[in-house]
């Protein structure tokens, strides 16, 4: 029987608060059968149901006291660092490993400081997201300290023993130019979800009653929009007039893009259309539960615009979604994680012109999709925990 390890992890975001970058890291290491110190960002309001999964792993939390509203400021950066250095010191020989996980990119920053004060001590770095190749980055007005974390990302993949990306496209987009030489390093780990955060199985789609498509998440102000399925309901509509009152779409969220807003109330049946407040969670979770169908709203890039032919993102939701074990229909990019995964577990999807979207959708309502949910065990938490952990020990073992 192996040894129990003990890694020291940098994570800006952690349970038991329930973003999608904390839950994250969580379910991955849920079943790794090793031992945790968690260095995070105290947050707003906790979920303590989360922390009461039964798992592997330990996990010892210290919560660094900032603003944590305020991530992309150098205060907080300098916070949150001299945080994780003090508590590395206390005891930098009682770990085994290091594990820094991003977002946020300054948890990658810190976890460099530790692995240059214990050169010895294996660092694996996992990154939710990719910093440099990012494209939504140049459609946002202000982006304080990005430099600094593409600097902190290029760093990161030459230091760090292991590099783990959900996707491959992610690592393609990653390990490119001159940062090539470190793709033999980067291995890739899906996301997944926990089968014990539902709260019961699915009930069965009803043949009856309104079919009803779910979206929980955050909308953007750019190439992230609810238009799309919007025009789709009245495109849907005008061509099958028949399909009036049949169905609705509800969008779960904070607040709605402007944009989004003006296009709902210029929609000739916008009563098939309602938004409503975020929803916690756990609470998310069992709400999926009950969806005619689950909407996946990928990010929406273009070559000529962006610079992207295929999505370097896998949403961290499309895992919730299948674990929910309903339909799914994603509005995404031709190529890219999403496209490859809902294609290859039989559910839907299609880029964003309305035409499209709209025959998807009626293809829902009509009951035409079958997804292979026997497929599923490789995206659970007690999967990719395995390998998470799988993964560790042979950076600790080399």
């Amino acid at each position: 029987m192996s040894r129990r390890l003990r890694g020291f992890v940098p994570s800006w975001f952690f349970a038991p608060y329930a973003g999608s970058a904390d839950m994250d890291l969580y379910k991955r290491l849920l079943h790794a059968e090793l031992d945790f110190d968690v260095v995070q960002v105290r947050q707003g309001a906790k979920d303590p149901r989360v922390l009461g999964l039964r798992g592997a792993a330990t996990f010892q939390r210290f919560e660094v006291e900032t603003d944590h509203r305020q991530p992309r400021t150098r205060t907080v950066r300098d916070d949150f660092h001299r945080a994780v250095i003090g508590r590395f010191q206390a005891q930098p020989s009682g770990y085994d490993f290091l594990l820094s996980h991003s977002n946020e990119v300054p948890s990658h920053a810190a976890a460099l400081a530790c692995k240059r004060l214990a050169p010895e001590l294996p660092w694996v770095a996992y990154f939710g997201d990719l910093v440099a190749k990012n494209p939504y980055v140049r459609h946002l007005p202000e982006y304080p300290l990005n430099d600094e974390d593409c600097q902190t990302e290029a760093l990161t993949l030459e230091h760090a023993d292991l590099v783990i990306c959900n996707n491959t496209y992610q690592r393609d987009a990653m390990c490119s130019g001159a940062l090539a030489r470190f793709a033999d390093k980067v291995r890739v780990i899906p996301h997944c979800f926990e089968p014990a955060l539902y709260p019961a199985a699915p009930p069965p789609i009803s043949g009856s009653g309104k079919f009803t498509f779910m979206h929980l998440g955050t909308l953007y102000q750019v190439k992230r929009r609810a238009e799309p399925v919007l025009q789709a309901v009245e495109r849907l509509l005008s061509v099958y007039p028949s399909y009036a009152g049949r169905f609705e779409v509800i969008f779960y969220g904070g607040a709605v893009p402007a944009p989004d807003l003006q296009a709902w109330w210029s929609m000739r049946h916008r009563d098939h259309v309602r938004f409503e407040g975020a929803v916690p969670y756990l609470d998310s979770l069992g709400l999926m539960q009950q969806a005619g169908a689950l909407l996946l709203i990928d990010g929406m890039f273009t070559e000529a615009e962006d610079g992207v032919a295929a999505s370097p993102f896998l949403p961290g939701k499309l895992l919730d979604y299948l674990g929910a074990r309903r339909p799914v229909l994603g509005v995404t990019m031709a190529r890219g994680p999403s496209a490859d995964l809902l294609g290859a577990l039989g559910h839907l999807h299609g880029d964003a012109r309305p035409d499209k979207v709209a025959w998807l959708m009626k293809r829902c309502i009509d009951g035409r999709v079958s997804p292979d949910y026997a497929q599923l065990e490789p995206y659970t938490a007690r999967a990719v925990g395995k390998q998470m952990e799988a993964a560790i020990r042979e950076v600790v073992k080399a």
